[in-house]
């Protein structure tokens, strides 16, 4: 079951300066190359009708749930220490963080709507994310920031549909899909760039169909994304793609196979493979993999029940 974000969900059916300041990493954290840790992902819940959180060694071993309610994307902290997801209550879908042994959690957003897929700045200073009010007079999606308490909540973009945003390495970008409408190849989506303190938006990857889940690998010298595994019109439907923040260089790196399609890819800490989900063609079932991109692919979670929003720790 390949959940999409709940603001493109809802599309389908319906067709800081007193807020953080711009993140940025030291020259020494930018040298630095951190260690692989542990795994996070969502399990189905039957009785949710939806995703938990659970963790996991990166050899998939010392599974543990940490919630109990319906959760769904999920980002680390760069120290490792902190966990944040967004997840499903009465009035929309909000963002917590928790510790990865499932004690303290803490909610950082309330407001009936939805705020959904956060993403942590490489200091841990500050968390991006998507996020719409309930009661906006003309639908839209917006990039917000805000501090990682949760506190001093900062609108960067409006009137688009923006999902998923995610910071550059060096905390001075973000990057995100602009969904801009449809083909007869189905939906089509844009990767944009905007720099932390709002300024400076500019496209980086011109509309496709079926294009979703941008992330920017930990060296800074790309941004991935994948197309959509069931959209069979568009074309590399269910590979993983790569272009440099400049727009220039978009390639293939990891091309569906005859047993695999690929989604939701995100890179390790240390930049050397990404961990994606992948739907097994043969078993009809979603899998969490590790691919070296090009090279080797190797399952590490799997179902039943489903398996979905992978994300990838540091070595704390």
């Amino acid at each position: 079951m390949r959940v999409r974000p709940a603001v493109i969900t809802l599309l389908a059916a319906m067709l800081c300066l007193s807020g953080p300041m711009p993140a940025t990493a030291s020259s020494d954290d930018q040298h630095r190359k951190p260690e692989n840790g542990d795994l996070a992902f969502g399990r189905f819940d039957p009785a949710l009708d939806g995703f938990s959180l659970w963790t996991a060694s990166s050899d998939a071993s010392h599974q543990r749930r940490l919630t109990q309610d319906q959760a769904n994307f999920s980002d680390w902290a760069p120290d490792g220490n902190r966990i944040a997801f967004d997840f499903n209550d009465d009035t929309g879908v909000h963002i917590a963080t928790i510790a990865p042994n499932g004690t303290n959690r803490k909610a950082l957003t309330a407001a009936p709507g939805v705020q959904e897929c956060p993403k942590w700045s490489p200091d841990g200073k500050s968390i991006v994310y998507d996020s719409f009010p309930v009661d906006q007079p003309t639908f839209s999606v917006s990039v917000w920031v805000m501090h990682a308490d949760g506190s001093s909540p900062k609108q960067l973009t409006s009137n688009a549909l923006d999902v998923e945003p995610v910071f550059s390495p060096d905390g001075t970008q973000i990057a995100f899909g602009r969904i801009t409408g449809d083909s007869p190849e189905g939906q089509l989506e844009a990767i944009y760039v905007i720099n932390s303190d709002g300024t400076g938006l500019h496209q980086i990857v011109p509309p496709r169909a079926g294009l979703e889940h941008p992330d920017w690998s930990p060296d800074g010298r790309s941004v991935t994304f994948n197309i959509e595994p069931g959209n069979t019109k568009a074309p590399d439907y269910g590979s993983i793609l790569s272009v440099q923040p400049d727009g220039n260089g978009l390639r293939v790196i990891q091309p569906r196979t005859p047993d695999l399609k690929f989604f939701k890819a995100v890179w390790s800490p240390d930049g050397r493979k990404l961990l994606s989900g992948c739907f097994d063609t043969q078993a009809k079932i979603d899998k969490i993999c590790i691919v070296s991109p090009g090279r080797r692919v190797t399952t590490v979670v799997s179902g039943p029940p489903g398996v979905n929003f992978p994300s990838w720790g540091p070595d704390d």
